[in-house]
């Protein structure tokens, strides 16, 4: 794991370096330049281990409600709906075992999982982080609230004994591809690949100068500096669809790996393991 995240993070260096010379028309040059400029290593408030929890609880909560407001919990259903019929014909039948990574406090695998039962799509859903906190308080607010979620202490780097074969048809991520470096995707690809899931499905915010430029205004309507501040800081490290292909190939050499977009704001990879032995 440690070789490919090195390959990965050195692959992709490579290629930002080379997308303006190898730019197609000025216009092109132009925005990937744009791009290249906006790139920061700053880390989120809610990725920093000394910024108070009642800020980053706040910072949940708002990012909660802005996925209410936009539908976006739907969304990511409909986005992974193809993948969860796949696994349910492979079981004949049988509901698809779906492991979110990175799950934190856990809104996306309840809201997921509400969504899933009033539709009656036949999903078993696992929510899972490293963060001990998380797991217990998502397990407890699953029971008091009658959702049929669990939650999971996971290393999403290394699930090698932590998962056994069958434990999970599909992983996903979504909302957080760009807290993560590229090799740390490549990571979390290969895991989910060796546990033998069917596919991998990674759902983050579009780069591009749009969404650069409206989603922290959007954002910014909270009036919250450290939501505005990290929406900012995450629409600057978006990952552009091209990097995430690579990211995959690398990570996955043998699958099927497609990259599409839900409309201007959304990306989507998708990470079909194929019918190996190591991936039935």
């Amino acid at each position: 794991m440690s070789e490919l995240e090195s390959v990965t993070n050195d692959a992709v260096d490579r290629l930002r370096r080379e997308r303006r010379r190898l730019a197609s028309s000025p216009w092109e040059a132009m925005q990937v330049e744009l791009e290249r400029r906006v790139d920061t290593d700053v880390v989120e408030f809610l990725d920093r281990p000394d910024h108070p929890e009642t800020a980053k609880v706040k910072q949940i909560r708002w990012l909660h409600w802005q996925n209410l407001a936009l539908r976006s919990y739907a969304r990511y259903l409909r986005l992974l709906e193809p993948a969860i019929a796949d696994a349910v014909r492979s079981r004949s039948g049988a509901p698809a075992r779906l492991l979110e990574l990175g799950c934190g406090s856990g809104e996306l695998t309840l809201a997921l999982c509400r969504l899933a039962t009033a539709k009656r799509v036949p999903v078993a859903i696992t929510g899972s982080d490293i963060v001990p906190s998380y797991v217990r308080d998502g397990n407890e607010r699953a029971r008091s609230q009658g959702i049929a979620a669990t939650f999971r202490e996971l290393n999403a780097f290394d699930l090698t004994g932590a998962l056994a074969p069958g434990d999970v048809d599909v992983g996903f991520i979504a909302q957080s591809i760009h807290h993560f470096s590229p090799g740390q995707l490549a990571m979390m690809i290969a895991q989910v690949g060796k546990a033998g899931a069917r596919q991998f499905v990674g759902i983050d915010g579009r780069r591009g100068l749009f969404v650069l430029g409206a989603l922290p205004v959007l954002c910014s309507l909270s009036l919250d500096p450290y939501f505005v501040h990290d929406a900012f800081v995450s629409m600057r490290r978006l990952y552009a669809e091209a990097e995430l292909e690579l990211v995959a190939s690398i990570a996955a050499p043998s699958a099927r790996v497609t990259v599409s977009n839900d409309g201007p704001f959304i990306s989507v990879l998708t990470v079909e393991y194929g019918p190996s032995k190591e991936h039935r």
